[in-house]
Protein backbone atom coordinates (compact mmCIF):
# COMPACT_ATOMS: atom_id res chain seq x y z
CA UNK A 1 0.00 0.00 0.00
CA UNK A 2 2.87 2.55 0.86
CA UNK A 3 4.12 1.77 -2.23
CA UNK A 4 1.40 2.79 -4.09
CA UNK A 5 1.35 6.01 -2.36
CA UNK A 6 4.84 6.62 -3.18
CA UNK A 7 4.05 5.82 -7.38
CA UNK A 8 1.31 7.85 -6.97
CA UNK A 9 3.10 11.37 -5.70
CA UNK A 10 6.12 10.62 -8.32
CA UNK A 11 3.43 10.89 -11.22
CA UNK A 12 1.91 13.45 -9.53
CA UNK A 13 5.30 15.49 -9.21
CA UNK A 14 6.04 14.57 -12.71
CA UNK A 15 2.83 15.39 -13.96
CA UNK A 16 3.12 18.74 -12.42
CA UNK A 17 6.48 19.27 -13.59
CA UNK A 18 6.18 18.52 -17.07
CA UNK A 19 2.76 20.85 -16.90
CA UNK A 20 5.00 23.98 -16.14
CA UNK A 21 7.76 23.60 -18.59
CA UNK A 22 5.31 23.33 -21.09
CA UNK A 23 3.00 26.12 -20.75
CA UNK A 24 6.25 28.55 -20.57
CA UNK A 25 6.60 31.44 -23.16
CA UNK A 26 9.90 30.26 -25.09
CA UNK A 27 11.92 33.47 -25.06
CA UNK A 28 14.91 33.95 -27.37
CA UNK A 29 18.22 34.51 -25.37
CA UNK A 30 19.56 38.32 -24.76
CA UNK A 31 16.05 39.44 -26.90
CA UNK A 32 14.84 42.87 -25.61
CA UNK A 33 10.95 42.76 -24.92
CA UNK A 34 10.62 46.19 -27.40
CA UNK A 35 11.81 43.71 -30.10
CA UNK A 36 10.17 40.27 -28.90
CA UNK A 37 7.12 42.58 -29.05
CA UNK A 38 7.48 43.74 -32.79
CA UNK A 39 8.12 39.71 -33.54
CA UNK A 40 5.09 38.48 -31.96
CA UNK A 41 2.73 41.71 -33.74
CA UNK A 42 4.81 41.08 -37.05
CA UNK A 43 3.88 36.56 -37.00
CA UNK A 44 1.72 35.91 -39.98
CA UNK A 45 -0.38 33.73 -37.90
CA UNK A 46 -1.20 36.22 -34.78
CA UNK A 47 -1.75 38.91 -38.33
CA UNK A 48 -4.45 36.34 -39.60
CA UNK A 49 -6.05 35.85 -35.72
CA UNK A 50 -6.16 39.81 -35.32
CA UNK A 51 -7.79 40.12 -38.53
CA UNK A 52 -10.28 37.39 -38.18
CA UNK A 53 -10.78 38.33 -34.85
CA UNK A 54 -11.79 41.93 -36.06
CA UNK A 55 -14.04 41.10 -38.89
CA UNK A 56 -16.15 39.06 -36.48
CA UNK A 57 -15.99 41.92 -34.42
CA UNK A 58 -17.26 44.10 -36.97
CA UNK A 59 -20.06 41.78 -38.00
CA UNK A 60 -21.54 41.50 -34.36
CA UNK A 61 -21.16 45.45 -34.03
CA UNK A 62 -23.62 45.23 -36.98
CA UNK A 63 -25.74 42.97 -36.20
CA UNK A 64 -26.47 44.36 -32.86
CA UNK A 65 -26.64 47.80 -34.23
CA UNK A 66 -29.29 46.27 -36.74
CA UNK A 67 -31.38 44.94 -33.88
CA UNK A 68 -31.31 47.80 -31.84
CA UNK A 69 -32.68 49.73 -34.69
CA UNK A 70 -35.12 47.23 -35.09
CA UNK A 71 -36.22 47.64 -31.62
CA UNK A 72 -36.56 51.18 -31.50
CA UNK A 73 -38.46 51.07 -34.73
CA UNK A 74 -41.28 48.87 -32.87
Amino acid sequence: MRNKFILIGVVALVAYVAGTRATRVQVKKRESVGHQIVRLWDDPRARRRRKKTAEKAARAAKKRARRTLRELRS
